[in-house]
């Protein structure tokens, strides 16, 4: 008995377990994770049955990505951070080769015109979705080795090299096509380097650079088409401007409580896409804005996370560690505004999908692995802050259990 108690003891009061796991972060992700598996449901069941014969196709993907996701999510925390610091450099040639093979014929797969996808035979890759999260490491490990030159440096030299990876990368982007993965790494390379200490004057000159770049580049062939559609769409209801206007339907009808799960209109092959592109307006539509706000919020909390994780990293010097969570943080946010500023209309159609909550496999897997680097993030604060591991912590209690039993062993 008094061993049970001691045991009890050092498990519950020595050892903190929730020390290292954000719950806050956790709770957001579970709940989108969930709302997301439940629209997804209801979304595909139409557009599943007609192309596989099986309306739970897409949902029972979606569950395999959400465990294969898990699996990733409790691998990438087990690794330190100085990991990934150390790779620095090394990390851009595997994301050059990437993007290069899923250009060449053969090799990348081709889905309605675009080249986004690597097969790797019951699943593919979308390539993009892997670039994200590796740019964000070499931004943040290029931060901590230059950040002291890139804010005091009165020249442009030291931002060079970090613009010219990010213009090579949504270079090759542009070629797939992927415009709004391209918006996404370059945007959050720039806020990265703000982070860093570039002057925002510095900042607004390259912004203004690229978009004298990108504009014409999306004034051409089908994004100018979708640009058009953009500024009149009840102009083009019947062509370019369909999708447009079709979501912005399901969204007025969803009013403020929607007509519920599963009785929206516009999913039933009215709304292309509407289990991934347009999944906000499916769940507008069935959800209300009662609903629309309550993910949003859930969004930008997760959001809000990310930064305090990577503050209180910053606090502890952990400097690597806050650059990625800023990175991941800045990630989120910018898409989730875009996806939902193409549902809304307020932004021109891109194909991006909603964070966990969108059907795609690459974006599911590639996010859970990022809220598992946040998670790392604020574990190794909390170590550094605390002075032990949590791992440290359980041998140290075990280590007093055994030394109780062997003091009663001898005094018996």
């Amino acid at each position: 008995m008094r061993a049970d108690a001691v045991r009890t003891t050092l498990t519950f009061e020595t050892i903190d377990w929730s020390r290292y796991i954000d719950r806050d972060l956790l709770l957001a992700l579970l709940a989108l994770i969930g709302i997301g598996v439940v629209m997804l449901g209801s979304a595909s069941l139409w557009v599943a049955e007609r192309d596989y014969d099986d309306a739970y196709h897409y949902l029972y993907r979606q569950i395999a990505f959400v465990g294969l996701g898990g699996l990733l999510a409790l691998g990438m925390y087990q690794i330190r951070l100085n990991f990934w610091q150390s790779m620095g450099v090394r990390l851009l040639p595997f994301v050059l080769l990437l993007l290069l093979l899923v250009l060449l014929p053969g090799i990348g797969k081709e889905v309605n015109g675009s080249r986004r996808w690597l097969s790797l035979g019951i699943i593919s890759i979308q390539v993009s979705e892997v670039v994200k999260l590796i740019m964000i490491l070499y931004m943040a490990g290029y931060l901590v080795r230059h950040g002291k030159n890139l804010a005091t440096s009165p020249s442009y030299q030291p931002l060079m090299i970090p613009l010219l990876v990010l213009g090579l990368m949504g270079g090759l982007l542009i070629l797939e096509p992927d415009f709004g993965s391209t918006v996404i790494v370059i945007t959050v390379g720039l806020a990265m380097l703000f982070l860093g200490g570039v002057a925002w004057k510095r900042l607004a000159l390259l912004l203004a650079g690229a978009l004298v770049v990108m504009v014409p580049l999306a004034m051409v062939g089908y994004r100018g088409a979708r640009l058009e559609a953009f500024l009149d769409p009840w102009g083009h209801e019947l062509g370019k401007g369909y999708q447009t206007v079709h979501a912005l339907m399901a969204i007025g009808d969803g009013g403020w409580f929607g007509n519920g799960l599963g009785a929206g209109v516009q999913k039933l092959f009215y709304l292309p896409e509407a289990h991934n592109d347009f999944i906000f307006a499916v769940l507008a539509e069935e959800f209300g804005f009662i609903g629309m706000v309550i993910v949003l919020a859930l969004f930008g909390w997760l959001v809000y996370r990310a930064f305090v994780i990577g503050f209180r990293a910053d606090k502890q010097g952990q400097h690597f560690g806050a650059y990625v969570a800023y990175g991941i943080g800045f990630w989120i946010g910018f898409q989730v505004i875009l996806h939902v500023g193409v549902n809304l209309a307020v932004l021109p159609p891109k194909g991006l999908t909603l964070p966990l909550i969108s059907y795609g496999g690459s974006s599911l897997l590639m996010t859970l692995v990022a809220m598992a680097l946040l998670m790392r993030v604020h574990r190794d604060t909390q170590i550094s802050l605390f002075g032990t591991s949590h791992a440290g912590q359980r041998r140290k209690a075990k280590t007093m259990v055994k030394s109780k039993k062997r003091g009663r062993a001898h005094v018996s």
